[in-house]
């Protein structure tokens, strides 16, 4: 069972991509409307927003249904919400940066957004590393602490997605109202399953 949703979450996770370059394979400039540089480097970023909150989500409902023998499937996700924010950096420095690293730092230090964009981006890539079986067992108890911080990450991410994209639309607003269920639960969660077992 756990082989076949692994498999499912990875095809989940992929379609995206294989979509994506088949737009860019068969060359139609107007699916990214006006600004495609800008859209190619949204769609990155959301993607890897809505997988990262998906894997919380997963995490409340296996919570609430007490599965957590099924906690391990929200480990493929966070990789490929890391996945998903490589190619969105990767995309900003060299599609709209030219890959010059000077302006990539310099852009950085000088927008809010961008600096929330890279903490978020610096956790992401430390929870990926801890996951590594090896570093896990040199963690041991302090693993579970580490990626904790990834409370920090969602909630950077979601204000740097809206702050990029410069206007209240629904995707922002839901986004928005997500993480917030996220964060609420973490400290809310355990106290409203214990009421609803009295």
């Amino acid at each position: 069972m756990l082989t076949k949703l692994r498999i499912f979450i990875h095809l989940g996770c992929i379609l995206p991509l294989i979509w994506l370059i088949s737009v860019l394979w068969i060359g139609d400039e107007t699916t990214f409307g006006a600004d495609p540089i800008k859209e190619i480097e949204h769609f990155l970023g959301y993607t890897a927003i809505i997988i990262f909150c998906i894997m919380f989500l997963l995490g409340i409902i296996l919570q609430i249904l007490k599965k957590n023998q099924y906690q391990i499937l929200r480990r493929p996700l966070g990789l490929w919400a890391f996945a998903w924010a490589v190619l969105h950096v990767a995309s900003y420095l060299f599609l709209e940066l030219g890959l010059d690293i000077s302006l990539f730092f310099s852009e950085v230090i000088s927008r809010p957004y961008l600096i929330l964009g890279t903490i978020a981006f610096a956790i992401l890539f430390i929870m990926s590393v801890t996951s590594l079986p090896y570093i896990k067992k040199l963690l041991a108890q302090y693993w579970f602490k580490v990626h904790q911080l990834a409370y920090i990450a969602i909630g950077a991410a979601g204000i740097h997605y809206y702050l990029s994209v410069k206007g209240v639309t629904l995707a922002p607003i839901l986004i928005g109202i997500t993480i917030a269920f996220i964060v609420l639960w973490k400290y809310f969660g355990n106290k409203i399953i214990y009421y609803n077992k009295k």
